[in-house]
């Protein structure tokens, strides 16, 4: 990591820190009634092998390594409504040379109200600059959200939708605007043992650029099983498909617009408890790809590790 880098990191981690020493001093005074501030925090390193060579951003496919924590503070707000802040800073170091080491940070907030003994409605706003997003290596991104939580007994359903804004930090830069619903169907079997189904679909389009205006589908299904206490299994299988609206696919005799899809078999092993202590997450999954694009019609695995601490 060259001097330079390691300065932009420190300027980064130094505004981190600004948002974070703000966050703690704003909360005690916005949570007047007399309710403590509860402080939660976390931070873990990331490791990830990966066959996935394809220029694509979306998060992390490609190998590398990094480092990632956050800080945030709930009050509340009355018997019923919950208040949070939210910051948080990530690096990752990508392998090869073709992509720039990725630093990431962003502050958010939210406010959760209880409608009912089952109905919870949430409200959030976020920030987020240097994000890997599957249009462009980085971005930064501003976000509104809201979710509909209804839980009974052992059934839990959620559904959110949220809008986004995009700046590209690319040579020609550019922004981008879409919107991102999901819906989410949790039955709890017991501790740590349950089952969820969740779908989302995603649009996102630029006026600057076409091609990296896209449309995408996702499902997914996954399984959680306690083997002890402390580690838990959970195998999932997901499927994903989405075109462009301004890519025309390699190789394709009629030159259509380029459509990728795969589907993913993967399993975890994860150790630890949800809310305090280590924990540790591996990762194995294997990527069966199709696209009409030459380029991106390739199969991979990916393999992570994920190791941390929460506060």
């Amino acid at each position: 990591m060259t001097r330079a880098i390691l300065l932009q990191h420190l300027r980064h981690a130094t505004g981190l820190l600004f948002f974070a020493a703000l966050a703690l001093i704003a909360a005690p005074a916005i949570a007047q009634n007399g309710d403590p501030v509860e402080v939660e925090a976390r931070v873990e390193a990331i490791g990830i092998q990966s066959d996935i060579m394809i220029e694509d951003g979306d998060e992390f496919d490609s190998s590398g390594y990094g480092i990632r924590g956050d800080l945030a503070l709930d009050w509340s707000l009355s018997p019923r409504t919950t208040a949070r802040i939210e910051v948080d800073a990530g690096v990752f170091d990508y392998e090869g040379l073709n992509r720039d080491t990725l630093t990431s940070y962003g502050v958010s907030a939210s406010v959760e109200h209880e409608v009912s003994e089952t109905v919870t409605v949430q409200l959030r706003a976020r920030r987020i600059e240097n994000i890997a997003v599957l249009e462009a290596f980085s971005a930064d991104q501003t976000s509104v959200a809201a979710q509909v939580e209804w839980s009974k007994g052992n059934d839990r359903v959620r559904v959110e939708a949220d809008y986004r804004q995009r700046e590209y930090d690319t040579t020609r830069a550019g922004t981008g605007e879409g919107y991102r619903v999901a819906a989410q169907y949790n039955r709890r079997l017991g501790s740590y043992h349950w089952l969820r189904i969740e779908a989302r679909v995603e649009e996102m389009t630029s006026d600057d650029e076409e091609r990296r205006s896209y449309d995408r589908r996702v499902v997914r299904l996954k399984y959680s099983h306690p083997v002890t206490r402390m580690l838990r299994v959970r195998p999932s299988i997901e499927y994903r498909e989405w075109d462009y609206a301004g890519r025309i696919a390699r190789g394709d005799p009629d030159r259509a617009l380029r459509e990728d899809s795969y589907v993913a078999t993967a399993v975890d092993l994860s150790y630890g408890h949800w809310n305090r202590g280590p924990y540790a997450r591996a990762s194995a999954e294997y990527r069966f790809r199709g696209s009409n694009d030459s380029r991106y019609d390739m199969d991979g695995a990916r393999f992570g590790l994920v190791v941390g601490y929460r506060f």
